[in-house]
């Protein structure tokens, strides 16, 4: 039942979003595609020199445990955990 009410309310709430797409042109969607994709190439560059700058153990240590938190398990957030701890030596 949970399924099926999530479901439905999701399908409710798109619906307006595919009718606006339907509605606007090729050109107004290819505009759009156009400055999502400079927006995303935007991103992907600040990322690469951040992946490229040289890191303290610190900086390395405090990536390493923002990652360990996505973890969904306390057992697997714990291993994660201990190995950041290994970047601080």
């Amino acid at each position: 039942m949970k399924y099926s009410t999530t479901l439905l309310l999701a399908s409710i709430l798109a619906a307006p979003a595919f009718a606006a797409d339907a509605q606007i042109g090729d050109k107004e969607r290819i505009d759009q595609l156009l400055e999502q994709n400079r927006m995303l190439s935007a991103q992907n560059a600040r990322l690469a020199e951040q992946c490229e700058r040289p890191k303290t153990k610190e900086e390395a240590f405090a990536l390493c445990m923002q990652a360990a938190r996505g973890d969904k398990g306390a057992m697997a957030t714990e291993s994660v955990s201990a190995n950041c701890r290994l970047l601080l030596k």
